[in-house]
């Protein structure tokens, strides 16, 4: 097994065996793909890519680590991605004290502010008590998914059927009646087909097939639930069902709970077959983008903060870099629309804008040349960028938020990047200020939320 942080180049030496060979390679990325064009089942990271982008191979057959954090298992061998703030300081490169289960236990915490991913994480952090892998907790999240549906009711669809007949039912064949039936003597047959109000349906086979899937290697708590759950499924028939069985399924609004039981069952499925193994628990991949969970988790606990005092709006987008399009004397319209990270409309303060920056930054404090530090640490683009979302609405100042280091201390002051933009002719001035908050959790994950609500009320103080 190997920990790693995000951004990080392991050399093909360093890979485990199994996965050296350049065929093999080609397989991970095979695996990967079919993985990344199923990640909607838990977010939206805004990757129009068609490719996938949780491992780049490298030209010396190794990997690099990407912003996505979690657990790959390939033929038999793991690599847990950690995130890169996981780090004591900027340049630190030791994984020795990285354990999984840390991890696991910030994603719960980060998903419980997050409002960005379709995924029941309202009580995942219940789930986290004896869980060893990500494969494991979502396993259990399934079956606990499962078994609410189930519980609440059996769940029926119209399954369309082909079959003789000796009375009519929906529509004849009629081409097989002159052809087949009435040669052979049997008028009385008719080939139908027909649609009836079926338990025994195309979903419940895949949940049945998913379910008995993850029992041999479930806990004994879950093992408990999956024989439940089978008990109620035991007129549904077994069949070997496959990944593309899901694609043909379509869930009507009422029966939207099962949308998640739906996805997260051809991602099972899908991560238990490749073009080496079938039916095997040797593969699976679970990973985040950490860029996602830095936004939803801060403009998460930001609404619980201002609660009451402020309206807090993620990937707002109600304002354009263009206000018009001419052409040919006539009018098109805004283009270019602006999406801010976070846009909170305070009752007193007025409209803040900020836009969360999951990079690493050197700290403040200290620096004998903070100049050059920020310069480094801070891009122009982002700087320019939020410069501009700033001037569209007329304000003065503007907020990047970073992510501080576990284990660091807060920042005692904050610099403001002070500058002017041209807005409509004239020089508007702007002031960037640059925030780090806490971000990694530890064993007292109260103290770490005080802090962070400490640094958000400063700011619109």
């Amino acid at each position: 097994m190997i920990n790693c942080y995000e951004e990080t180049v392991i050399k093909n030496r360093i890979l485990p065996e199994e996965w050296q060979s350049q065929s093999s390679l080609d397989e991970l990325a095979e695996f990967l793909q079919r993985n990344w064009e199923q990640r909607s089942v838990f977010y939206d990271d805004g990757e129009l890519t068609s490719r996938q982008q949780f491992l780049s191979f490298t030209g010396q057959k190794g990997i690099r680590t990407n912003n996505y954090i979690g657990t790959i298992v390939f033929k038999g061998q793991q690599i847990n991605v950690f995130p890169k703030l996981f780090r004591s300081e900027k340049d630190d490169s030791d994984t020795s004290d990285l354990e999984l289960s840390h991890m696991l236990k910030n994603i719960a915490a980060w998903l419980e502010y997050c409002t960005k991913f379709n995924y029941p994480y309202i009580s995942i952090k219940s789930e986290l008590t004896d869980v060893d892998d990500l494969r494991e907790l979502f396993e259990t999240l399934y079956i606990r998914y499962v078994k609410a549906a189930v519980d609440r009711g059996l769940f029926y669809r119209y399954e369309e059927k082909t079959e003789d007949t000796h009375t009519v039912k929906g529509k004849i064949d009629f081409r097989d009646y002159i052809s087949k039936k009435l040669p052979l003597g049997k008028a009385d047959t008719f080939l139908c087909t027909y649609s009836n109000f079926e338990y025994d349906n195309v979903l419940n086979r895949i949940i049945k097939r998913v379910c008995k899937m993850l029992l041999t290697n479930a806990t004994k708590g879950n093992q408990r639930k999956i024989r439940s759950i089978l008990t109620k499924l035991s007129d549904v028939s077994d069949v070997a069902c496959t990944p593309s069985d899901c694609d043909s399924i379509r869930l009507s609004y009422l029966n939207g709970n099962y949308q998640v039981i739906l996805s997260m069952s051809k991602m099972f499925m899908l991560n238990q077959t490749s073009s080496y193994s079938l039916d095997t628990n040797d593969s699976f991949c679970f990973l985040f983008p950490t860029e996602l969970l830095f936004e939803g988790f801060i403009g998460g606990y930001m609404h619980e903060v201002l609660r009451g005092t402020a309206k807090v709006r993620l990937q707002a987008s109600d304002t354009s870099l263009v206000s018009d399009v001419i052409y040919d004397g006539e009018s098109y319209g805004k283009a270019f629309t602006l999406k801010h990270d976070i846009l909170v409309e305070h009752k007193e303060k007025g409209v803040f804008v900020l836009d969360t920056k999951y990079k690493m930054t050197s700290r403040f404090q200290d620096n004998i040349d903070i100049k050059k530090s920020i310069s480094n640490d801070i891009s122009q683009g982002d700087l320019y960028q939020v410069r501009e979302y700033a001037a569209k609405r007329g304000l003065s100042d503007a907020y990047l938020l970073y992510p501080l280091f576990r284990y660091e201390d807060d920042e005692p002051e904050f610099p403001v990047l002070k500058g002017s933009i041209m807005v409509n002719g004239q020089n508007h001035d702007i002031n960037v200020h640059i925030i780090r908050l806490p971000f990694i959790f530890e064993d007292d994950i109260d103290s770490i939320k005080i802090r962070l609500a400490s640094i958000i009320n400063d700011i619109f103080q």
